[in-house]
């Protein structure tokens, strides 16, 4: 039998034997996700060539998690169904199915343990981040042990030992790592949180082998001698003084084989610089960023790519936009090398009258000119049953850095209002009107959207994303990109459908990006909590 599973059954009959001898001082709770998806085939638009538009015709993503808490203990299970899903691998489907997540926690006094898999970070998780985002596919959980020790009221220290997570196995390599962190107070209206932590890496023989194999194929000056280990250090603090927040974030990370510019291995030691001061009064709010990033590759093997692998996260420089137009093209954190600056400035002058301008620019470390985006909107709250949001953005994009193909740069204009009208009590009307010029990708398009919401239940939605002035050197069709959407919540849960036509682009959360091809088709999800 798979270890993997022999170790869920276990946990499974454990969690029952415990239940029954303590059910009074138990609780149990848990969340379900499903999405499925039905592919229809439309070459008109590119949804073509993938194994689901050629003759599977549907997946499903499917998440069951289980939390039970008793006499101290919490422990957590988590099924994972994976259906034809496309989700890690847009033009692949993949089906598994089986234990995702399992752990069991227990408070012994001062110290905390956690076993089996579990998501942490360190600081701001420049050095390490397990973590999980289902959007983009992604599970960078940690396998193995996770303690938490309190020192003193005001100082704690956290250690993690264990493999990262593979889809339903492990990566080989081991992980290993040390954080401490305190809160001490700065008089009566200061208070300054430093921490410091530490994060080794090492390889298996296997994965050791491949690596010397690729790097003796390679011309003799290109050729070095890999390492087994590499350890990565950063140092950071929070300061907190009345209206101001101040973070600083610095780490390092010793030589090791990374996948450089040139598609090939090369020995590189990394660095990374952050920093961001807050300014926060009645009215007015103002937030700075700077980063520097130079090498800081930081993956479980030197072997993966992509978003495979991935241990740390490093903070994204632009702003993270939510209409759909201003929304299509963000820039994907560039571990080898950026240097980045965001400014972004709220302010309410009267009401009802908020403001908000945010600029980010990013070039590599040559000056070269990555990403620039300046963004400003005006939220006007009429009466209670009229608001307004209006505004512009422009951005310049390096699609050939970005999307690593040999594409000019991409320049956009791009203006939206959205108004929203409450017509009683429960029943609100939500309309967009959003316009993108840009003559590179596929071209200018219109963005219209009605949304009509009857609380605490229902919600309908259509919108359409017309391609309305096509770019000739991508397609010379004007084609309707729409959505029919639906939704009904009944308590906990929420059923949505929708009929939808979406254009190929880049999709982001938080500077991690990902390739998404054209879709058409249905998608259903169910979500509920208990």
């Amino acid at each position: 039998m798979d270890c993997r599973r022999l170790y869920a059954y276990e946990l499974l009959l454990w969690l029952l034997c415990l239940s029954s001898s303590a059910v009074a001082q138990s609780s149990l709770s848990g969340d379900l996700q499903t999405d499925l998806k039905v592919f229809m085939r439309d070459s008109a638009i590119g949804a073509i060539n993938t194994p689901q538009y050629d003759y599977l015709l549907s997946g499903l993503d499917g998440w069951l998690t289980v939390n039970y808490v008793t006499t101290g203990f919490d422990a957590r299970l988590r099924l994972d169904v994976f259906n034809n899903s496309n989700l890690q691998d847009p033009n692949q489907a993949f089906t598994g199915a089986g234990i995702g997540y399992f752990h069991l926690s227990k408070q012994i006094e001062k110290l905390q343990v956690t076993g089996g898999y579990f998501y942490e970070q360190f600081g701001g998780g420049m050095i390490y981040r397990a973590y999980e985002d289902r959007g983009l596919g992604l599970d960078y959980a940690t396998f193995g042990l996770n303690l938490k020790y309190k020192l003193t009221e005001n100082w704690q220290v956290k250690g993690i030992a264990g493999q990262q997570k593979n889809r339903f196995s492990r990566y080989a390599p081991v992980i290993k790592g040390l954080n401490t962190e305190a809160t001490l107070s700065l008089g009566s209206s200061a208070q300054v949180v430093p921490g410091a932590a530490f994060l080794n890496r090492t390889l298996d023989k296997a994965t050791m082998d491949i690596v010397a194999g690729l790097i003796n194929s390679y011309e003799p000056e290109d050729r070095f001698v890999p390492r087994y280990n590499v350890y990565a250090f950063s140092g950071y603090y929070t300061l907190y003084a009345g209206p101001v927040t101040w973070y600083v974030e610095g780490a390092a990370k010793t030589p090791e084989a990374i996948l450089g510019a040139e598609g090939i291995l090369v020995n590189k030691p990394g660095s990374i610089g952050y920093t961001s001061l807050n300014y926060v009064r009645e009215g007015l709010g103002l937030t700075l960023q700077f980063k520097r990033t130079e090498n800081f590759e930081l993956r479980i093997s030197p072997l993966e790519t992509l978003l495979n692998g991935v241990l740390n996260f490093l903070p994204p420089m632009a702003r993270q936009n939510s209409l759909r137009l201003p929304a299509r093209y963000s820039p994907a954190t560039q571990f080898l090398g950026e240097q980045a600056f965001q400014a972004d400035l709220t302010y309410s002058p009267a009401e009802p009258w908020v403001i908000d301008v945010n600029f980010s620019h990013i070039n590599d470390l040559d000056g070269n000119k990555l990403w620039r985006e300046v963004y400003a909107q005006a939220d006007v709250t009429a009466s209670e049953t009229d608001h307004l949001l209006f505004g512009g953005q422009y951005i310049f994009y390096n699609q050939q850095v970005y999307l690593s193909e040999p594409l000019p740069d991409q320049t956009a204009l791009t203006a939206f209002v959205e108004y929203t009208r409450r017509l009683s009590q429960m029943h609100s009307l939500r309309t967009e009107v959003q316009y993108m010029h840009t003559e590179q990708d596929f071209g200018s398009f219109l963005f219209v959207l009605a949304e009509y919401n009857m609380a605490p239940r229902w919600s309908f939605s259509i919108s359409d994303m017309y391609n309305i002035q096509p770019n000739p050197e991508k397609t010379t069709t004007r084609e309707h990109y729409y959505n029919f959407f639906v939704s009904y919540t009944q308590g906990p849960t929420r059923f949505a459908l929708a009929f939808a036509r979406q254009v190929a682009g880049i999709n982001c959360s938080g500077g991690v990006c990902r390739y998404e091809p054209a879709f058409n088709g249905v998608k259903c999800s169910i979500t509920t909590s208990f």
